[in-house]
């Protein structure tokens, strides 16, 4: 039996060689830890430096030399990661230094261009259209495509599951840090209430709404350097399942008057992120109802109910209150740690 470092459980050598061979494959250096109890914490620096290590001389003797070499190369490529200053090139997959303040990044390999905000083409970095960016608030990667609507996002490199609206973790069943919570026989994430989670049902309209009492701008024609589409539905790229494929094909869903051009779904995830990039409170817009659930899931039980003498004007306004002062909502950047469409 082999052990791994920083724990006892026995692997046999075929399992051991199998984990750290599919692992290195499919998955990041930050997610190679015990298959049986995790340990040891591979986001601690200290922590994965000492395990990578230690472990070195025995995956050297049981892994191939090209399986081998991944260790060094994502080892390298999860410190690269960590330097803001550091691109993958879009084109060619080469990754380098970019030092200047303001785009486009050539690539010294292919010496094409790219954002070095959203590391996209230069195509789309001019304003074409937009791409939807996903970045994971555990290791910083980024994601520029999406498969459909779910908000529950697993990070390839690191595991780490999250919510791509806002960015706050899923808990698994059992494992949710709050006693009190209702949800905690399942999987869950406490979204703060301007996540896309549940602004996404909102009309267009009503979005907008919100956008206008912030004096916020916002776009309801496509960007006039846009290119002709003349199917008139919705370009943003997404990627689809061809079989047992995956390929990169525009959206396709209908369009809008009023929208930029793009479907109802797309044009909405633009909207709430200009609400989260300048923490709009969608609170002062919420009917009876909506207002009594989200007191219900941010404010602590029993302060939601109406007291005695107290109007139905007074109660929601006290509600108001609380939810500004309790639970208050913050800007947030984008593509820290959510989904956003990057123009």
């Amino acid at each position: 039996m082999q052990w791994l470092p920083g724990c006892s459980c026995p692997l046999c050598p075929e399992c051991f060689r199998l984990h750290f061979t599919v692992g290195l494959r499919e998955r990041g250096v930050g997610a190679l830890g015990c298959p049986s109890c995790g340990r040891p914490d591979l986001r601690d620096d200290a922590q994965r430096l000492w395990y990578w290590s230690t472990l070195e001389p025995q995956l050297r003797r049981c892994l191939d030399p090209d399986t081998f070499g991944l260790v060094t190369r994502k080892l390298t490529e999860l410190e690269l990661l960590r330097d803001p200053q550091f691109l993958w090139c879009p084109h060619c997959s080469f990754g380098f230094i970019f030092e200047a303040e303001r785009g486009p990044a050539q690539c010294p390999q292919c010496h094409q261009c790219c954002c070095p905000r959203c590391q996209l083409p230069v195509l789309v970095y001019t304003g074409l259209y937009w791409f939807i960016l996903v970045s994971c608030p555990q290791c910083g990667q980024r994601f520029a495509l999406a498969r459909g609507g779910c908000l529950h996002f697993q990070c390839s490199q690191c595991r780490h599951q999250f919510c791509a609206g806002c960015g706050v973790p899923f808990h698994r069943p059992g494992t949710c840090p709050s006693p009190q919570c209702p949800l905690g026989g399942s999987l869950h994430g406490h979204h703060p209430r301007d996540c896309l989670f549940y602004l996404r049902d909102w009309e267009p309209a009503r979005l907008q709404q919100l956008l206008q009492t912030g004096n916020v701008a916002f776009e309801t024609e496509p960007p006039p350097e846009a290119p002709p589409n003349p199917t008139g539905r919705c370009p943003v790229p997404e990627q689809k399942e061809f079989g047992v494929t995956l390929r990169d094909e525009p959206c396709g869903r209908d369009t809008a008057p009023g929208q930029a051009g793009l479907c109802r779904g797309h044009y909405s995830e633009y909207l709430v992120s200009l609400i989260n990039r300048h923490g709009l409170d969608p609170a002062p817009l919420y009917d009876p109802e909506e207002l009594r659930a989200a007191a219900q899931r941010h404010l602590a039980a029993g302060r939601t109910q109406r007291l005695p003498g107290e109007s139905e004007a007074e109660h929601r306004l006290r509600m108001l209150r609380m939810l500004g002062e309790e639970a208050p909502v913050r800007p947030r950047p984008q593509g820290a740690g959510l989904r956003a469409l990057c123009k």
